[in-house]
């Protein structure tokens, strides 16, 4: 799944790391492990917006690149590189952690690290 990231249009200091292509649709579904409704996006990559600040972003980036993980409180990430998967979450408020491969997790740390300033 190729990835990128956003710029939050309220706030020019918080980002969203999103599936670069879907079909942008928004509504009330179910919940795939709890059942309950829930708004759901078709460019989330977990089942919550992993989201945080440019500094949180970049610490991303350099997880990747590092080959290790970091949290914080709506975005983390764990690189499993023996497996080639890296996986994706909002620690706040994720269940379903989204998953990629290493060079697509690669793909988007060289952007976050070209697009998110310092």
């Amino acid at each position: 799944m190729k990835l990128t990231i956003q710029r939050s249009a309220f706030d020019s200091d918080w980002w969203v790391i999103e599936r670069a292509e879907h079909n942008n649709t928004r509504g009330l579904g179910v919940h795939p492990t709890l059942g309950c409704t829930m708004l759901m996006y078709s460019g989330r990559i977990s089942d919550a917006d992993v989201e945080g600040t440019g500094e949180e972003m970049r610490a991303i980036a350099k997880a990747i690149k590092e080959r290790a993980g970091v949290r914080f409180k709506r975005c983390a990430v764990n690189v499993w590189a023996e497996a080639d998967r890296v996986e994706f979450c909002s620690p706040r408020n994720s269940t379903v952690d989204g998953e990629c491969t290493l060079a697509e997790a690669d793909e988007l740390a060289d952007l976050i690290l070209a697009t998110v300033p310092v």
